[in-house]
């Protein structure tokens, strides 16, 4: 049965709630991905929606910016939301610019005309000098990074309530991505990881198109259920449908071919989800951050006003495939170091 540990039991019920309505769509498949779409069933489909805007309209908007903070560190960026909605930012968002680009810890949903510390992790471990003031909305993190910080943040919220990542960790993550995609950056940069190979993630693209009414998606890499991300209406999915499918295609190119994966299979990840143990925390910002474990599948969400804004699902079968690259990145010496400041300070627990 699911637990709650920690606080907010309401938070933890709502989503259960969530998991058990919503139903999974037929695969859709490209090469080594299948993605199969996820929506609401009649019981949530009629909900009134929450008001937000993501960060990359908010930011295109002119209503928030995100700058490094006055002393700047690397685990954290001062967001300023002068606008009169809330703003999501979601867990695994890259931010780019400033002296690194960095991605989001955890989701988050940030007031109205309020001031907010950002915790992120570097994804650029050679630069430390700046390239623009402000930063902009990039990639989405790639599945297997999103896995790994997923469980450095969780164990961080355990010990001290904090979202926090262990950078070195994320950084060596980056590097055996760069060894097994054939990619090299001068600043180890993920960004540049994604632009070196834009033409095979823009095929990806092309044959996942959003499908109307999905609020998210499940998704199956090289004969094995990855994981997911759902949403709490379709009009969020479909304006992060195309990062969130790079994001997992970037982990496809780097694996092998596998087995047919089936509905069924996706369908059981979610009941997996369901009958998990559930830890929630406070948000830094609005709502509760949800965290869960099961059978072979971990996870969590954001959760405002008892309604799930952003939940993603993590898969042990999909972990395992994608740190089968770490042997390949052997191959490849590892950067010691940034090129920082010397009071510049570094979150590397």
């Amino acid at each position: 049965m699911a637990q709650a540990t920690k606080s907010s039991p309401d938070a933890v019920q709502a989503l259960l709630e969530r998991l058990h309505h919503v139903t999974v769509g037929d695969p859709i498949t490209h090469d080594r991905m299948v993605i199969f779409p996820i929506f609401p069933d009649a019981d949530s489909a009629g909900r009134t929606a929450l008001e937000y805007q993501t960060l990359e309209r908010a930011i295109a908007a002119g209503s928030v910016q995100v700058t490094e903070r006055g002393s700047a560190t690397v685990p954290e960026l001062s967001l300023q939301n002068s606008g009169q909605t809330m703003v999501l930012i979601y867990d695994g968002e890259e931010i780019i610019g400033g002296q690194q680009n960095r991605v989001v810890n955890t989701t988050f949903l940030v007031p109205a005309a309020a001031t907010f510390d950002l915790p992120v992790s570097c994804v650029e471990q050679g630069r430390w000098h700046t390239t623009s003031r402000t930063f902009f909305s990039g990639e989405s993190a790639y599945y297997g990074l999103r896995a790994a910080k997923h469980k450095q943040v969780t164990a961080s919220l355990r010990a001290s309530g904090r979202p926090i990542s262990n950078q070195s960790e994320i950084w060596e993550e980056v590097a055996e991505l760069e060894a097994t995609t054939g990619s090299f950056s001068p600043t180890s940069s993920m960004h540049e990881v994604y632009q070196s190979r834009a033409s095979d993630l823009g095929t990806y693209q092309e044959h996942f198109p959003y499908v109307p009414g999905a609020v998210g998606l499940i998704v199956a890499l090289n004969g094995r259920v990855a994981g997911g991300d759902f949403f709490d209406q379709p009009g969020t999915a479909e304006a992060l449908w195309q990062k969130l499918v790079r994001s997992y295609a970037l982990d496809a190119l780097t694996g092998e071919p596998g087995e047919a994966v089936t509905r069924e299979q996706a369908v059981q990840v979610l009941e997996r989800a369901q009958n998990a143990r559930y830890e929630a925390y406070p948000s830094l910002a609005l709502g509760q951050d949800v965290r869960f474990e099961g059978e072979g599948v971990v996870g969590g969400g954001l959760v405002y006003e008892e309604t799930p804004v952003h939940v993603n699902l993590f898969c042990e079968d999909g972990e395992r495939r994608a740190s089968s690259r770490r042997a390949a990145a052997q191959r490849r010496p590892r950067r010691l170091g940034v090129y920082a400041e010397p009071d510049v300070e570094y979150n590397q627990e």
